[in-house]
């Protein structure tokens, strides 16, 4: 697989990306979703391996802080674990991977699945789920896993939905700066009545994903669309803004079936 990608990847430079094999080094900026991050970093350095003249630079700061930096143009790219919002002017984008938010325990704790009026009152209103699960993980503002996660969250106690983006957090909720201090903090010993949320593809030991309104966190049922928690990994750039021959090659790259094998083999699903 990986002689295959590489194959391919060496293609698309000889189909027109002057920046490849460039004396000088070349380099390609990216910021924002920290969510995003871990698969941006494994597809640069697939396209570095086949690119040697360029160096791509892959920075977090949460989606909030990407789509920003794209905006003003202070980097080439800005990654965003949600949909890009109405009020984010100014910018192009496309969705690169498609990913589940995985409600994460410590995988000693007794819960084994969770409703959405029990997420919602846990965030909401700090209520316990099931008499054990009674400290709440939260993402920060800036996190596109917490905006896509705010906004797919709700309750219909009052007869309609009210979402957890309009009602906010209650006071208390632990707000942590990446997916890997949840799961840091969540895999610890004292973690075990604890809930977050973190990417489904970074999901890893100490912790496990709970069912949630009775479905499987997993990406076969995120394709299939029975897992409701899901979001798009994206990336943007500035409206107008002249991307280097360098960007515009790696922009191809992410474009590709080879970005898309990686896209599969790093645990997240794929688009056309």
């Amino acid at each position: 697989m990986k002689k295959q990608i590489t194959a391919m990847l060496l293609a698309l430079c000889a189909l027109g990306a002057t920046a490849c094999g460039a004396e000088t080094k070349n380099t390609v900026t990216l910021s924002g979703s920290t969510s995003v991050q871990p698969l941006m970093n494994a597809l640069a350095a697939a396209f570095e391996e086949a690119n040697e003249g360029i160096d791509v630079q892959v920075a977090g700061g949460g989606s909030g802080k990407g789509i920003k930096d794209a905006q003003d143009g202070t980097v080439d790219f800005g990654m965003a674990s949600r949909a890009i919002k109405s009020t984010e002017t100014g910018v192009e984008y496309r969705t690169i991977a498609l990913d589940g938010i995985a409600l994460v325990v410590n995988k000693n704790c007794s819960v084994t699945e969770v409703t959405t009026e029990e997420v919602f009152a846990l965030y909401a209103k700090k209520t316990p789920v099931q008499g054990t699960i009674v400290n709440p993980i939260a993402r920060g503002a800036t996190s596109g896993t917490r905006g896509a996660f705010d906004e797919l969250i709700f309750s219909e106690e009052s007869g309609e939905k009210v979402y957890l983006k309009d009602v906010g957090l209650a006071d208390g909720v632990a707000e942590l700066d990446s997916g890997g201090l949840v799961l840091t903090e969540i895999a610890k010993s004292t973690g075990v009545n604890a809930m977050g949320y973190v990417s489904l593809g970074s999901v890893g030991d100490g912790v496990k994903a709970l069912k949630f309104n009775g479905v499987e966190a997993s990406l076969e049922n995120v394709k299939n669309g029975q897992y409701k928690l899901s979001r798009p990994f994206v990336i943007a750039w500035k409206t107008g803004k002249e991307l280097s021959e360098a960007a515009k090659a790696f922009y191809e790259f992410l474009c590709s079936e080879a970005a898309q094998s990686i896209v599969a083999d790093e645990g997240y699903i794929t688009v056309d």
